[in-house]
């Protein structure tokens, strides 16, 4: 049947043509239509359970809303983890599903859960329950401007219109600026004067700032309906209100006894871009949505609209579709290196037509690839790009087989044809193996569901490129090769031709006098041979060891931004907090100054900072002592310095920072931080404590820099206690405490939709009566029998009390993260040395506290875990794959033993580069298991066909060596020197990719090795075991040949 379909294809090469045709156009025609993402669309795992409850302290929020949430949803099946906030006023538990069950069948049960509960403390408002939306980032952009933040708001709102318009994009946000509010101000004199109080003042309000329907008059004529519209936001509107009618027919209006402010809410939020005022404006994008598309618009309207408007500049800050160029720029550039140094390789080792149809292998398969990806949803993004530069390397190597195999039946003096069939024929079961296992060993990334999920368009991509490189070269290659032009013994004379026939004889030389003679000597002293291999494994182990090759868990990649932290203690000025900022701010446009001037630079290595005050650490800090500084820079490839130098000399320019509470520098490391470890228990105080020591222990290890924790620090409190006097009046606690939450924080009378803001209504005192505690004494209290100042009803006492409560997985919590000073030292000895030498002593001096991994240890162990479900299927899936082509289990086991042996190069090569070995590493390890089982199988399958010829093993390997050597060197070579333009590279895109072209460059470098020199002497060991354990088994001599399962499979009748 194989062979039928191959001498079609090869006596009418039009079907091979038409193949090429479709795959063309249509592969082209599927590659314009595929949408870009910058990461893949991935279904979000994640619930969100939030909860407001007015006035309560974080203590009220934890006990009555926070933890009888987590009790509530703590048995439903799919809950991987919880973590949760309780702050003022605000409950938020997070709830992260295993992915195992449907996301909405989750949410029903979390939902029937929460409504379960028999009961809420009074005043909190309803829990809202929603799954968070998958979406990845789009487009960074600011509004600037010399203006003030209201009039940036209203261009910021007409730019979210215009987009939102765009039907290119719907996930849009905006940030950087406080909400608005009508705040009516009301002096203590003027409530005195006037003997009114705040209760009656918003009443007013509440009763007359409305739009109420009062039914209609109808008749026969006609219906007129009757209304009231009175509802504004205008505080000139607002202040004609009446409060009170004299008897003398006078009127107190509301604007007689207060200042009303249309404004931003007194909150610390504010951001600077370039030190100037802007608001930032996010777009993600949704799975149905284009990434390139949304940049087109983008950057065409941010174009227009500053034509437009003199007094607001609309600035691209990050546009992530550059970011993917750049990827898919890496990918063309090596690609097309690869392409070229394939096709130089293969013209200089077989013919130079031959070369170019073998290496048609790579486009086609990628334009099959995007045909099947576009029908499916796959996008272009970073890790399907990731998947297509990682087969570049591999995807020649069965066409390299078969055409090597064909062009040797061709040099035995067969017809183009003939030799287009029985080579391919010959080599079919083989390649077939080769690739099907390699396409089984990527197979577990399709079906993972936890950290790894977004790997699945990686190994869709290998897969999807894998299959459609059999298809042609099983077919195509064939019928484009089996023909005089291709093959043709006639040479014209001339210098390249001359060159390559001195490379064939030096191909024979190496072959014939070289290999042949090393492996005579191998064969010979084969026993003693069989230990090198054991030898340089623990050889490598001591490599590990003692420090020559690293490993570490994910490389520190330098990323082209990096950001500072910084808090003050809670309550400091947010001026205090923004001028910090600002000082910071300048330093690194100081920094940026010197690099020009020192390496002679015209162009500025900072891009744009953004200030923002008001929030710190990742939201772990919030209020007015508390901001962050990100610095972007411009693209640094080839740049004379990286984005970690940069950042060292800001913090070297910024001097002494002990004035500040907490500060970090540095770049978001995405694969989590180096270290992070959850303190867990139930007792704060010994929380509290252990966080002290444990802080403490890391800060004596020099590796280690920006130790911080989530736990935020207390605010300062003013605690109220009553005296008898207040209780003598009839007062209560809450009561008085009412009345200052009236004047201090304002009593909210109204919520009123203003276009797209919601406009909260508050009166409360001017904000010059809330500075000091001495306006708070002298506060004037209604009671029943009169007013009295504050001082004289109530005693207080300062203290700091807690901002927010963490707590994971029903515990409270308190999470320290570390960053590693060098970027290229290896984590894991440093989380050993915390293992054994810090936490013990944590665990003994405070028994009730836990200590748990997060981070990258726990990233890394949960991956680890699911991998080896997975690949131990894919395994055996493999082994059985490779029994089943050589109907034999120990020839099988030979071949899956070679896949180490390419592994030790992997290792070998990290240490020449410079590179830890890390989870990225693994990838080309995978890749590297399908090209050594593709030499192995094809050297294996060969001395099985002489010994079925009738050969002894001895004389059959050494024969299979010589035989196979062009084919196995070849391989090596297109994939070795395919990727080597990669581990070159020194832009950012290149350093996710770099580990993984190491290992597979190398193992296959050195694999190679071992195939050409060690496989071999494992078959004949194996021929020997088998042999002498026969002769002992039956009692006289056997022949080596006998042992060999092709002799058994002769010898087997059917009659």
């Amino acid at each position: 049947m194989m062979r039928n379909l191959i001498s079609q294809f090869v006596r009418y090469p039009f079907y091979g043509k038409m193949i090429i045709a479709l795959l063309v156009i249509a592969g082209s025609t599927s590659l314009l239509f595929m949408k870009k993402s910058f990461f893949p669309e991935t279904e979000s795992k994640i619930i969100t359970v939030s909860m407001v409850f007015p006035g309560a302290s974080p203590k009220e929020v934890e006990e009555g809303i926070t933890s009888r949430i987590e009790d509530a949803v703590r048995g439903i099946v799919g809950i991987k983890e919880m973590n949760s906030v309780s702050s003022e006023g605000f409950s938020r538990l997070t709830i992260t599903t295993t992915g195992d069950y449907d996301l909405d069948e989750t949410l029903a049960d979390v939902k029937n859960s929460v409504d379960g509960i028999p009961s809420f403390p009074s005043g909190a408002e309803k829990a809202v329950i929603a799954k968070r939306r998958a979406t990845t980032p789009a487009i960074r952009m600011s509004v600037t401007g010399n203006t003030d933040l209201i009039s940036l708001k209203k261009y910021a709102d007409i730019i979210y219109d215009d987009l939102m318009r765009s039907k290119v994009m719907s996930q849009i946000s905006l940030s950087g600026f406080p909400n608005l509010e009508l705040s009516v101000e009301v002096k203590e004199d003027n409530l005195r004067r006037y003997n009114l109080t705040f209760s009656e003042i918003s009443t007013a309000i509440a009763n007359n700032n409305i739009d109420i329907s009062g039914g209609a008059i109808k008749n026969e004529l006609e219906e007129i309906l009757i209304r009231s519209r009175n509802r504004s936001v205008n505080p000139d509107q607002i202040g004609e209100i009446i409060l009170k009618a004299n008897p003398d027919g006078s009127y107190i209006r509301i604007c007689d006894v207060a200042n009303i402010h249309f404004q931003f809410q007194d909150v610390p939020n504010a951001t600077f871009v370039n030190r100037k005022p802007a608001i930032s404006i996010m777009v993600n994008k949704l799975n149905d949505e284009d990434l390139e598309e949304i940049s087109i618009f983008c950057n065409k309207y941010a174009k227009e609209f500053n034509e437009k408007y003199d007094d607001a500049t609309l600035e691209i800050g990050f546009d992530f579709v550059n970011l993917l160029q750049s990827r898919l720029g890496l990918l063309y550039k090596n690609g097309g290196y690869g392409l070229l140094l394939v096709i130089i390789s293969l013209a200089l080792f077989l013919s130079f037509r031959l070369s170019l149809w073998v290496a048609w292998g790579i486009p086609a398969s990628f334009l099959g690839m995007f045909i099947i990806a576009n029908l499916v949803g796959v996008t272009i993004n970073m890790i399907s790009l990731f998947g297509m530069i990682l087969i570049i390397g591999i995807l020649v190597d069965d066409g390299i087989v078969i055409g090597e195999n064909i062009y040797s039946h061709f040099e035995r003096g067969k017809s183009p044809r003939r030799a287009a069939i029985d080579g391919t024929m010959e080599v079919v079961p083989a390649v077939l193996t080769s690739v099907t296992t390699t396409m089984v060993a990527f197979s577990p990334l399709l079906l993972v569901t936890g950290n790894m999920k977004f790997l699945y368009e990686m190994a869709f991509v290998v897969v999807a490129c894998l299959s459609m490189s059999l298809f042609e070269s099983l077919f195509v290659l064939p019928s484009h090769v089996g023909n005089e032009k291709v093959l043709n013994r006639n040479r014209k004379d001339n210098s390249f031709n001359r060159f390559r026939g001195k490379i064939e004889k030096g191909i024979v030389y190496v072959r014939d006098r070289v290999y042949a003679g090393i492996l005579e000597r191998l064969v010979r002293w084969r026993w003693f041979v069989v230990f090198i291999p054991v030898a340089l494994f623990f050889v490598t182990i001591g490599l590990f060891r003692g420090g020559f090759i690293q490993s570490t868990f994910f490389p520190n990649v330098a990323f082209d931004t990096f950001s500072m932290n910084i808090a003050y203690k809670p309550g400091s000025n947010k001026n205090i907090t923004i001028a910090k900022l600002k000082k910071f701010e300048n330093a690194v446009w100081e920094v940026n100054d010197d690099l020009m001037e020192e390496f002679q630079d015209t162009v500025a290595f900072i891009k744009y900072t953004r200030l923002s005050s008001g929030n710190a650490f990742g939201g772990q800090e919030v209020g007015p002592h508390a901001g962050n500084l990100s610095v972007t820079l411009r693209d640094m490839e080839g740049a004379p310095v990286s984005s970690f130098d940069i950042s060292g000399r800001v913090k070297e320019k910024l001097g002494d920072v002990t004035d500040l509470e907490k500060f970090t520098i540095g770049a978001n490391n995405r694969w989590g931080a180096p270290v992070s470890i959850s303190l867990l228990g139930n007792d704060l105080e010994q929380l509290n404590q252990a966080n002290d020591y444990f802080q403490g222990e890391l800060r004596k290890m020099a590796s280690l820099y920006n130790i911080n924790d989530n736990n935020p620090l207390g605010s300062r409190e003013v605690r109220l206690k009553l005296k008898p006097k207040a209780y003598y009046l009839g007062m209560d606690l809450r009561s008085i405490t009412t009345q200052i939450r009236q004047g201090f924080f304002g009593g909210q009378v109204q919520r009123l939709q203003e276009g797209k803001d919601e406009i909260k209504v508050w009166v409360r005192y001017p904000k010059t009566d809330r500075v000091f505690i001495g306006q708070m004494e002298n506060m004037r209290i209604r009671t029943p029998k009169g007013e009295f100042p504050l001082a004289t009803l109530i005693d207080y006492e300062i203290l700091r009390g807690p901002v927010s409560i963490q707590r994971y997985n029903g515990a409270r919590e308190i999470r320290v993260d570390a960053e590693i000073i060098d970027p290229s030292e290896p984590v894991p000895p440093i989380l050993d040395y915390i293992e054994t030498t810090i936490l013990p002593e944590l665990e003994a001096k405070f028994p009730s506290v836990r200590p748990e991994y997060q981070g990258q240890q726990k990233r890394s162990t949960e991956d680890i875990e699911e991998l080896k479900v997975y690949f131990s299927i894919a395994f055996m899936l493999i082994i059985f794959i490779v029994m089943i082509h050589f109907r034999s289990f120990t020839q099988g086991i030979i071949v899956l033993m070679m896949i180490p042996l390419g592994w030790l190069g992997s290792a070998w090569g990290h240490g020449l580069e410079g590179f830890p070995v890390s989870m990225l590493s693994v990838w080309g390890m995978v890749a590297l298991s399908g090209v050594i089982i593709n030499d192995a199988v094809v050297f294996l399958s060969k001395y099985n066909l002489l010994i079925e010829e009738g050969m002894e093993p001895e004389p059959a390997v050494k024969e299979a060596g010589k035989a196979r050597f062009r084919a196995i060197v070849l391989t090596t070579i297109t994939t070795s020197v395919g990727l080597y333009p990669l581990i070159l590279e020194n832009s950012f895109q290149a350093q996710f990719l770099i580990p993984m072209a190491i290992a597979l460059a190398y193992g296959v470098l050195v694999g190679t090795m071992f195939i050409l020199m060690f496989f071999p002497v494992l078959i004949l060991i194996l021929n020997d075991i088998k042999r002498i354990s026969k002769s002992i088994w039956e009692g006289e001599p056997i022949l080596a040949r006998d042992v060999e399962p092709k002799v058994k499979e002769s010898k087997v009748s059917l009659d």
